[in-house]
């Protein structure tokens, strides 16, 4: 005999979209606007008024393509989301996975951060004087920006162009599933993109210089690199963490020892 599912049942196929594509996708979208305007307004210089709507335009264009195709495209390749789609779903040992990521992450996170805050001190006379400083925005600005860069820049650069680039490669060379070089590939290649973003900071502040320059782009290549990696092997939840840790030991801590 068949079973008949009730009328109002739900099916199985829609359940799953929602709990690995669109939830994961709202939840975020929202959390990466919300935060990054946020902490626009707190550190913005011209009123927030004046900036809301261009802020807000530029996040959703960016944000949305990027998180989607990386949840699409990710899925295929043995990326996406699964520890937040099983903590969405409420699967048993999702609480315990997520601690897991939260003290490895820290670990490595804090421990990165102090290996750059040192080399910045060591290397404070050979950068331009121009470069800002660490903790310039103050704990609450520092703390904000901490929290909007590790979940922002971890949805486009790790789960957005991760994904696409673990996809198209894993696509070019023909390969079913993402095989280790493949993976490498993408995270090292994201995680340059991820320095060249912050190059533009540098013209901003008038210093990008060339030892400015090559300071930025090799602490983001090991920062986008342990991020990638945490992203690959364990969850994207990780590498937001990890790059939040690394960021609160350069942002925060510095401002709360004056």
């Amino acid at each position: 005999m068949s079973s008949k599912q009730p009328d109002n049942a739900v099916p199985q196929d829609t359940t799953q979209q929602k709990n690995t594509f669109t939830s994961p996708l709202i939840i975020l979208v929202l959390l990466t606007i919300l935060t990054q305007l946020i902490s626009v307004a707190y550190t913005a210089e011209q009123s927030f008024s004046a900036v809301f709507l261009p802020s807000f335009v530029a996040l959703m264009i960016v944000t949305i393509p990027l998180a989607a195709l990386g949840l699409r495209l990710g899925l295929q390749v043995g990326l996406g989301t699964p520890l937040l789609t099983a903590l969405i779903s409420r699967q048993p040992g999702a609480g315990q996975r997520l601690l897991n990521d939260l003290a490895l992450a820290m670990a490595a996170g804090l421990a990165i951060g102090a290996f750059l805050w040192l080399l910045r001190i060591a290397t404070l006379p050979y950068l331009p004087p121009e470069i800002p400083a660490l903790g310039h925005r103050g704990v609450v600005g520092g703390l904000l920006v901490t929290t909007s860069a590790a979940i922002g820049e971890e949805v486009w650069m790790r789960l957005g162009v991760m994904s696409i680039l673990a996809w198209s490669l894993s696509r070019v060379f023909r390969q079913p599933e993402l095989t280790s070089r493949l993976a490498w590939a993408a995270i090292v290649i994201s995680a340059l993109a991820f320095g060249l973003i912050h190059i533009p900071q540098l013209v901003a502040a008038d210093a990008a210089n060339t030892i400015g320059i090559v300071a930025t782009m090799l602490g983001n290549l090991l920062v986008g690199t342990v991020c990638g990696w945490f992203f690959w092997r364990r969850s994207l939840i990780a590498a937001i963490l990890a790059h939040f840790f690394v960021d609160l030991m350069l942002h925060v801590f510095p401002a709360m020892i004056g």
